[in-house]
C-alpha cells in the first residue's frame, strides 16, 4: 500500500490521472451526444468542434506553446500576466469573427447563423478552458487542474436528463459548464500574475517564436482535418458524423498523447536545457512504455471494430465498423513518430515544424479528389496516414542532416 501511495503521489501519475479525467469525460460526452442526437446533428456538432479546434490551435501557437518553453527556462509573474491578458484579447477577437459569419451570404452555413449565440458560447468557453488547463499544467499546478476537470463532469447529468435535447441546447450546456470549470484557474492566474501594458519584450518573444508555430497550427489543422471536412462534402454529413465518432473514440489514445504534449514536452525541454541526460533518458523510457501499451490497445480496437462501433453509436452506425480498423493503422503511425515530433518542438525547430505540415497539406490538396472519389472513406483515412508519414520522414531527415537530437 505504501508503494502504491508513492506511485499515485508522483507528478507524472497525477498528470496522467488528470488527462484520464479530461480526455475520458470528453470521450464519453461524444458518445452520449452520438446516441442522443441524430447522425446528421452529430455531424453538425462535429463541424462546430472542428472549427473550435482550429481556434484552439491558434491560441496554443501564439500564446501557450511559447510560454511552455519560456516558463521551463525561467518563470516570471509578468509573463503569466501577459499570456492571460493576451488570451482574453484573442478570445474576444475570435468571438467577433464568429459573429461576422452571420452576415456572410453563404447558404451552407445556415445552421451556424441560426444558432450563432450557442456556437459562440461553446467555442469561446472551450478555448478558454483549454488555455487555463495548459497554463496550469505548465506551472505544475496539477491538483488545481484536477479540480477544474472534476467540475466539468457536471455536464453529464445535465445532458443525460434533458428530455428534448437538440444540438442548440447541447452547445449551450457544454459552453456554460466549461466557463464555470475555468473559474478556479482564473482566480489562480489573477493572484499570481503581474499585469502591465508595457510588455514589448514578451510580445516580441511570442511573435518571434509564435509566427512559425501559428503558421504550422493553421496548416496542421487543414492537414489533419482537410480529408475529414471534404469527406463530409463528398460523402455526406452522415459519413462525416461516422468518421468523427471513430476519431473521437480514439480519444482514448489521446489521453497519453495529450499528457506528452502538455506535460512531458515542457519537462523534456527543462531537462534538455539543464543538460540532465540521465533524467531525460528515463523520461524517454517511461514514454516508450506508454506507447507500447497504446499499441496493444489499438490492436484490440482493430480486432473488435464492429462490436465497438455498434456499442458506441448504436445500431445505426453498424455499417461503419471498418473505419475503426482504418483509424487504428493511422494511430500506429502517429505513435511511431511522436518522439520525433517532441524533438522538433523542444529544439525549437519551428520553421521545420511548419514546413512538415505544409508538405502534408500540399499532398492533401493534390490527392483528395482522387482518393475520395474512388476510395471514399478508405481514401480519406489513407490520406491521413500518408500525411503523417510524409511529416515524420521530413523531420527525421532534417534532424539527421543538422546532427541534432534531444534523446541522444
Amino acid at each position: 500500500m505504501k508503494k502504491l501511495k508513492e506511485i499515485a503521489s508522483k507528478q507524472s501519475s497525477l498528470v496522467f490521472t488528470d488527462q484520464l479525467i479530461f480526455s475520458g469525460s470528453n470521450f464519453l460526452l461524444t458518445f452520449l451526444l452520438a446516441r442522443k442526437l441524430s447522425i446528421s446533428d452529430f455531424g453538425l456538432f462535429s463541424s462546430v468542434l472542428l472549427v473550435t479546434y482550429l481556434l484552439v490551435g491558434i491560441c496554443n501557437a501564439v500564446i501557450v506553446q511559447p510560454f511552455q518553453i519560456s516558463a521551463a527556462k525561467e518563470f516570471s509573474r509578468k509573463s503569466l500576466g501577459f499570456v492571460f491578458q493576451a488570451a482574453l484579447l484573442l478570445i474576444f477577437i475570435f468571438a467577433l469573427l464568429l459573429f461576422t459569419a452571420k452576415f456572410l451570404p453563404i447558404s451552407s452555413i445556415e445552421f451556424f447563423k441560426n444558432n450563432l449565440s450557442a456556437v459562440i458560447l461553446f467555442t469561446t468557453a472551450y478555448i478558454f478552458q483549454d488555455f487555463v488547463r495548459k497554463i496550469l499544467l505548465t506551472l505544475d499546478r496539477i491538483y488545481l487542474v484536477l479540480f477544474i476537470d472534476s467540475i466539468f463532469l457536471a455536464v453529464f447529468p445535465l445532458i443525460w436528463f434533458e428530455q428534448s435535447l437538440n444540438l442548440f441546447k447541447s452547445l449551450y450546456i457544454i459552453g456554460i459548464i466549461n466557463f464555470a470549470a475555468s473559474i478556479p484557474g482564473v482566480i489562480y492566474c489573477i493572484r499570481h500574475s503581474d499585469f502591465s501594458f508595457k510588455n514589448s519584450a514578451l510580445f516580441h518573444y511570442h511573435f518571434m517564436e509564435g509566427k512559425w508555430l501559428l503558421s504550422a497550427s493553421v496548416v496542421q489543422w487543414f492537414s489533419n482535418n482537410f480529408f475529414t471536412l471534404v469527406a463530409g462534402i463528398y460523402l455526406g454529413i452522415n459519413a462525416l458524423g461516422a468518421l468523427r465518432l471513430v476519431q473521437s473514440f480514439f480519444g482514448v489514445i489521446n489521453i497519453v498523447l495529450q499528457t506528452v504534449e502538455n506535460y512531458y514536452l515542457p519537462k523534456t525541454a527543462q531537462l534538455h536545457y539543464q543538460n540532465k541526460g540521465q533524467e531525460k533518458k528515463e523520461l524517454l523510457k517511461n514514454m516508450s512504455k506508454g506507447m507500447a501499451v497504446l499499441g496493444i490497445l489499438i490492436a484490440g480496437f482493430f480486432i473488435f471494430s464492429e462490436p465497438l462501433i455498434t456499442f458506441l453509436g448504436g445500431q445505426k452506425y453498424h455499417q461503419y465498423g471498418f473505419v475503426i480498423r482504418l483509424i487504428s493503422v493511422l494511430y500506429i503511425v502517429i505513435l511511431y513518430g511522436y518522439p520525433t515530433r517532441i524533438a522538433i518542438r523542444v529544439l525549437e525547430q519551428n520553421k521545420a515544424f511548419f514546413i512538415g505540415y505544409c508538405i502534408s497539406f500540399v499532398f492533401s490538396l493534390l490527392s483528395f479528389h482522387f482518393l475520395l472519389k474512388y476510395f471514399e472513406l478508405y481514401g480519406a483515412v489513407s490520406g491521413l496516414v500518408i500525411n503523417q508519414i510524409l511529416m515524420i520522414v521530413y523531420w527525421k531527415i532534417l534532424l539527421n542532416k543538422k546532427n541534432i537530437s534531444v534523446w541522444a
